[in-house]
């Protein structure tokens, strides 16, 4: 299609109030902590260091959850290795705030003194640490972001889901190659023996759904399209700013995660493949907030708060910065679009809630 248009992007740089706002975030860590722990206690001792890889990290709090099992396991089984924790994020991330964490009293430095820790900073769909060297990878609600910003001709749907005809294709085809890449560049960095542990939002088949599948958080990107198309009404932004506009993500089916290792025959080589599934959330998967749903107006803010947390970057200047003259005002759009989110929320309430469907892949490096 002639009119449709890759961007370059950092899609997760500028994340807002990350830590206060991820509680869907950790609950899948938790979940996955016992997994991580198991699999480190089953491992052969490296020959030099314990190195734990978290793609992805974010600013902190899910980061330092998920390499703690690792750490206490390496520990536990092989006393005397030197651990080395490798945190790898977007330049964008809020690095401060991870490491005054990680050196805080809820952090893990204080569990040994044999723990170094690093940071990696750029994409992980490029190398980002030597070869051969990772006993262990964590990448938890990362993985779904793709490689690039995208702006397309997509009238009518903000995010993958809703796509369709050549639109879908093309995302569908840079989100096969994304999640091709990223495998490839984790087979050149996991030692023999080692483990890729990811764990991120996921799609289940659904006949009611007009290209087949639910994905996790219809409800609230749908609630977002709703708004923006409110707000073209009114003329606070333009029809070509939404029409172009797209959330560069894709959350996978279970058959779509396993295609790349069942096809691609370098990776068919370099992994073993423990678990792939997508299951709903353990708990809260129909509303990530329904214990707030008798009080409108916390419910709303917790989808308000939660919005910002993941999207506010990619709206600021993707969708909205379009439509502005100044920053001045593009503050002032922004929160006049959370204004209305929270008064859609308080009036819709669970008719958008944010369901949860939790895809965890499990390889082991041959």
């Amino acid at each position: 299609m002639s009119d449709q248009q890759v961007q370059s992007g950092k899609s997760t740089e500028g994340m807002v109030d990350y830590n206060e706002n991820s509680s869907a975030q950790l609950q899948l860590v938790r979940l996955l902590s016992p997994l991580v722990r198991d699999l480190v206690s089953s491992m052969d001792e490296p020959e030099t260091e314990f190195k734990i890889v978290d793609y992805g990290c974010g600013p902190g709090v899910n980061s330092i959850e998920v390499v703690k099992p690792a750490i206490e396991a390496c520990l536990e089984k092989f006393s005397n290795s030197p651990i080395v924790v490798c945190h790898s994020d977007q330049v964008g991330n809020d690095w401060n705030t991870l490491f005054e964490l990680v050196e805080g009293p809820t952090g893990y430095t204080h569990i040994s003194k044999n723990i170094r820790t690093t940071a990696a900073i750029g994409s992980f769909y490029n190398p980002v640490t030597s070869a051969a060297s990772v006993s262990i990878g964590t990448c938890i609600f990362a993985s779904h972001w793709l490689s690039q910003g995208i702006q397309l001709n997509s009238p009518g749907t903000i995010w993958f889901a809703d796509l369709q005809g050549d639109a879908r294709q093309i995302v569908d085809g840079i989100a096969q190659n994304d999640w091709t890449l990223f495998l490839l560049q984790r087979a050149q960095e996991l030692r023999s023996g080692g483990y890729l542990v990811v764990g991120t939002l996921g799609s289940v088949p659904d006949p009611s759904e007009k290209n087949g599948i639910a994905a996790s958080g219809r409800g609230i990107y749908r609630a977002i399209q709703a708004v923006a198309k409110a707000m073209i009404d009114d003329g606070l932004i333009s029809h070509e700013s939404l029409g172009s506009f797209l959330f560069s993500l894709w959350f996978m089916t279970e058959a779509e995660a396993k295609y790349a290792l069942e096809q691609n025959d370098d990776l068919r080589d370099a992994f073993e493949i423990c678990q792939i599934n997508v299951k709903p959330a353990p708990i809260k998967a129909d509303d990530i907030f329904k214990e707030h749903i008798d009080d409108p107006d916390t419910y709303a803010e917790k989808y308000v708060g939660y919005t910002q947390a993941f999207a506010d970057s990619t709206l600021r200047t993707q969708l909205f910065s379009p439509n502005c003259d100044s920053a001045e005002m593009l503050d002032q759009l922004m929160a006049e679009f959370y204004s209305r989110l929270a008064r859609f929320y308080e009036a819709e309430t669970s008719k958008y809630a944010c369901e949860v469907w939790h895809l965890v892949v499990v390889l082991r490096r041959k």
